[in-house]
């Protein structure tokens, strides 16, 4: 992955995890979700807690089915039948989301709160013109007339850097390339002025110089406008140039939450430094690192620390013990029981013969 440069935001402020709430655009504390299943409910989400301040970007990383998309849908009322939650709150700008009726909930985040979905060929209409797209929603919710929206679209297009914006309008989305299609979805997200951004996978499916042009502008726009951006990947190779604060999920819940730099220097978690180490290099030498195993189905949680079944350094407390949210180093947290350990570079103290990493 190319590295972004992130622009700094003027006057740009932000709180880590584990620090009093100040300037927060979104609160999300103790976010439960459970899905309905013939088998009873299983709980996709456990306890998640962020929060996102104007002019700071949040990553939220994890792979697929650590419930990171689950909890965006959640905080946009998005939520499909089946599921529901069932404890929490998302407070936007001091309002608890979750006291609204269904209604009340979309409305707002309409106008507050914004999503960029991770495939842009899906979410589009292929009917109906891009321009169509932009100012269908400028001309419903905000009362534009047609000249009005479209210009406004135009805009909307320049802004994202889409060359030929008064032409491109009128076409629809397979004339568009990957990255352009993402763009627009980008540009639709802005229609409404939201004070939050949300970017579900955002670069998905894209080659990797226009992975990091996406960032770019996202990081850009984000400056400028001073929006809190949640940025949702699994990986952690497009963290480091574009967010301020990190969220790391496994299987539903955080287990590590940090300001981004020291992450990479000093992980708290073995699940944080396992992704670390799953990264390519730039020069592209030696031998990619996996993690073994798979992540645990929702319905199935092991015993203890969820990650223990994959863990490299696994010990007799984490296949019986659920690991408290530990704070070792200030604006840290770590759901491991020797985050302290693990920061220092040491490995635990081995308390049997086994040291394999996994069970069978």
């Amino acid at each position: 992955m190319s590295a972004v440069t992130r622009p700094v935001p003027n006057g740009a402020s932000g709180s880590a995890p584990g620090s009093a709430p100040s300037s927060a655009l979104l609160e999300v504390t103790d976010l439960t979700v459970e899905f309905r299943t013939p088998g009873g409910p299983v709980r996709a989400v456990d306890r998640l807690s962020y929060r996102v301040e104007a002019g700071r970007t949040l990553a939220i990383v994890g792979e697929s089915g650590s419930g990171k998309s689950v909890s965006s849908l959640a905080v946009l009322g998005l939520l499909p039948d089946t599921a529901r939650v069932t404890h929490g709150s998302v407070r936007l700008a001091g309002t608890d989301l979750l006291g609204l009726s269904r209604k009340e909930h979309r409305a707002r985040c309409g106008d507050q709160v914004a999503m960029v979905f991770q495939d842009a060929l899906a979410a589009l209409n292929p009917v109906h013109t891009v321009g169509y797209q932009l100012t269908e929603a400028l001309r419903g919710r905000r009362g534009m007339s047609r000249a009005d929206a479209r210009k406004r679209a135009v805009e909307l297009l320049d802004l994202v850097k889409v060359p030929n914006a008064r032409a491109r309008v009128k076409e629809y989305p397979h004339q568009f390339s990957g990255g352009m299609r993402q763009r627009v979805m980008i540009a639709s997200a802005l229609a409404m002025d939201p004070d939050v951004l949300i970017a579900d996978e955002p670069t998905t499916a894209l080659d990797v110089t226009v992975q990091a042009q996406v960032l770019r502008l996202l990081a850009e726009i984000q400056a400028e406008r001073q929006m809190g951006l949640v940025l949702i990947t699994h990986d952690l190779g497009v963290v480091a140039g574009v967010a301020d604060d990190v969220t790391v999920m496994y299987a539903g819940t955080a287990v590590e939450q940090a300001p981004v730099a020291p992450v990479y220097t000093t992980p708290a978690h073995p699940y944080t430094r396992a992704l670390l180490r799953s990264i390519p290099s730039a020069s592209g030498a030696g031998r990619l690192s996996v993690i073994p195993g798979r992540p645990p189905s929702p319905g199935a949680m092991p015993a203890g620390c969820p990650f223990h079944p994959r863990c490299d350094a696994v010990r007799d407390v984490c296949r019986t013990d659920v690991p408290p949210a530990a704070v070792p180093a200030e604006d840290r947290m770590s759901a491991c029981h020797f985050a302290a350990d693990i920061m220092a570079g040491r490995e635990p103290a081995p308390d049997d013969k086994d040291t394999g990493g996994h069970d069978d």
